[in-house]
């Protein structure tokens, strides 16, 4: 039976219309009690919140202190109207419209605020209430219920996709740190720990401020790529770290022949330019090198690197110190190329006279008095200690130049060397 809108109800009108409400109320505590359940709203509440998330939670958190005042307010007026009913099995006339003015009226009080001495008339009351029925209640409740569901929904929503996207981060930042652990090299534990700190910030932001690093501008996937960045950059370090404290030995041992090669290059120097001094006549030698030495007393400091277990240091020390023996290499060896060349030269020019002897006693031309001094003049020279380079070149160019015109005298063409 229906529940007139005016006018005395019926018993089994009220009956109806109580069970009804009921059933509402029923179903409105089942709500507010998920919506308290859920785990987004149980973050919400307990979360240091910032930023737009903690705006907004602000007014959303307000609706649903509010729902529960209303449903608190709403339960009253149906108990009220329960308890009239329940005082007799035929109530009376007066009692059925009592339980109507519940239900259909103004019965559920939203809000007393005293009337301020300036508003305040002669006749008007002292204090406003503000007012509603169960109806009007009810749809404010399901209008408030929705905004703050939805809302926990999105927060909800941009946790679970935060931290879908941070979550690999931790997982990699575990093995790093149980990989530095097992070198305990106190930079690269810096490191980590500088990487770890960053991303602990990101976590508690994501926390704090799930609706603002969710929002189009925000800068968390610039942030949380970095951390990436940064954290393989460290896990590289270790690897290469792990690597050198597997094989420094061997590598160690590398290195040293390596040095051992440009000593003996350095030793080499040393005669070469003793040998030069004393056979060949030059202003200027090339600087020797000494780098040996140097090289010798880095890669004593690599051990004591490993002996510290610094490996990160051992690490990018030992490819410094590879590239400065590359260098030393190549610079020792264009010095002793460079004095040993010098007697190379004379030898060659000692070569090119005796070719160009034979030429010349091919001719018959060897006891050519001219031709013969030209000879003895450029021996002389490149057979003297110190040799004078320079003046055995001109001499021997002079001897050349005679040859060849004797073999442009005999008309046989040019000379080879």
């Amino acid at each position: 039976m229906a529940f007139p809108v005016f006018g005395p109800p019926t018993r089994e009108a009220v009956d109806a219309e109580l069970a009804r409400l009921g059933a509402d109320a029923a179903r409105i505590s089942e709500a507010l009690l998920a919506l308290a359940d859920n785990s987004g709203y149980k973050l919400l509440d307990s979360a240091p919140l910032t930023g737009v998330t903690a705006e907004r939670w602000q007014r959303a958190s307000g609706r649903i202190a509010a729902l529960w005042d209303n449903y608190t307010a709403y339960q009253d007026v149906l108990n009220r109207a329960g308890e009239i009913r329940g005082r007799r099995p035929k109530p009376r006339p007066e009692e059925l419209l009592a339980i109507a003015d519940l239900l259909r009226g103004k019965s559920i009080t939203l809000s007393s605020k005293a009337v301020t001495l300036s508003e305040r008339t002669l006749l008007g009351p002292s204090v406003v209430t503000e007012t509603s029925t169960l109806a009007e209640t009810l749809s404010r409740m399901e209008n408030d219920y929705q905004l703050a569901a939805d809302f926990v929904g999105a927060v909800e929503a941009a946790w679970n996709r935060l931290f879908q996207q941070a979550d690999p981060v931790q997982e990699r930042l575990k093995q790093v740190i149980a990989a530095v652990r097992g070198l305990d090299d106190r930079t690269l534990a810096a490191a980590v720990a500088g990487v770890g700190d960053a991303y602990s910030a990101l976590r508690r932001e994501i926390f704090a401020d799930p609706i603002g690093l969710s929002a189009p501008r925000s800068d968390f996937p610039a942030r949380l790529a970095r951390i990436r960045e940064d954290l393989e950059s460290v896990a590289a370090s270790v690897s290469g770290a792990a690597d050198l404290r597997a094989d420094f030995e061997r590598r160690a041992q590398h290195l040293a022949r390596l040095i051992d090669r440009i000593d003996e290059v350095e030793e080499a120097q040393r005669t070469a330019e003793a040998r030069v001094r004393e056979k060949i006549l030059v202003a200027a030698l090339p600087a020797r090198t000494y780098q040996a030495a140097a090289l010798r007393a880095r890669l004593a400091a690599l051990t004591d690197l490993r002996e510290r277990g610094l490996w990160r240091r051992l690490a990018e020390e030992a490819a410094a110190l590879e590239s400065a023996i590359d260098a030393a290499s190549a610079v020792a060896n264009r010095t002793h190329q460079a004095l040993t060349g010098l007697l190379e030269r004379r030898e060659e020019l000692r070569g090119r006279l005796a070719a160009y002897r034979v030429r010349a006693a091919r001719f018959g031309a060897s006891e050519d008095a001219g031709l013969e001094a030209y000879y003895q003049a450029a021996r002389e020279l490149l057979w003297s200690q110190p040799c004078d380079l320079a003046a055995s070149t001109k001499a021997l160019s002079v001897y050349q130049k005679a040859v060849l015109a004797l073999d442009e005298t005999s008309g046989r063409g040019g000379v080879g060397a």
